[in-house]
């Protein structure tokens, strides 16, 4: 412990306090550790420091407060055992937390203008939305699409050609037995013997070849 004595002295009301800690703090070099309140408006001066400084603290104090009506009581303990230190213990360390908090604040708003200052703006250039494209002539790229359409016109002509009958129903009605038989020897593609086609009705015949195809 760096102190080496406790002042105490008592007053009643806030304004005495302030009085003879204002008093003591200007006669000798001595810290405040702390005012205690208690009930009835009672406050306890605490004082810190070597012995001799404050004794002569809180004598200066007294001299000042003792025809007052709020003075009441002094004390001061030289050579403050360990034990005894332990329950200004939680004092000490209510003031390092706040004394701490004052400083960590300050730091990080520091911090934090350093970290703006050094922001450098960048311009940033917007990407092209369409890339680039290969500079190729209006010419060649109506000619393409003219080349496919022209394809897709003449593949569906072919489509629509491919697979339609050979013969019309009405058409082959008009034929005789005879000459319906002579049209079945023609094609190859008949699906009839030629013993089938020779025996065959005529709407035996028209069913085989309305089965052709063009």
């Amino acid at each position: 412990m760096v102190e080496k004595a406790l002042g105490l002295i008592e007053v009643r009301g806030f304004l005495g306090a302030i009085v003879v800690a204002d008093a003591a703090l200007k006669a000798a070099n001595v810290s405040l550790l702390n005012v205690e309140t208690v009930k009835s408006g009672l406050n306890t001066v605490q004082l810190v420091g070597d012995v001799s400084a404050v004794r002569s603290a809180v004598e200066a104090a007294v001299e000042i407060a003792q025809d007052q009506p709020y003075y009441l009581h002094s004390h001061v303990i030289a050579r403050l055992d360990s034990q005894t230190d332990s329950i200004l213990i939680p004092i000490r360390k209510e003031e390092s937390k706040e004394v701490s908090k004052v400083e960590t604040t300050s730091f990080v708003e520091e911090s934090e203008s350093n970290d703006l200052d050094s922001l450098e703006l960048t311009e940033v250039s917007p990407e092209p939305l369409v890339s680039e494209v290969e500079e190729t002539s209006l010419e060649e790229i109506v000619s393409d699409i003219v080349s496919d359409i022209v394809s897709d016109i003449v593949v569906e002509e072919e489509d629509s050609t491919e697979g339609q009958p050979k013969y019309s129903e009405e058409e082959l009605k008009k034929f005789k037995v005879v000459e319906l038989r002579s049209i079945a020897y023609r094609e190859d593609k008949v699906d009839l013997s030629k013993k089938e086609i020779k025996f065959a009705n005529k709407q035996l015949l028209i069913q085989a070849l309305l089965k052709l195809k063009s």
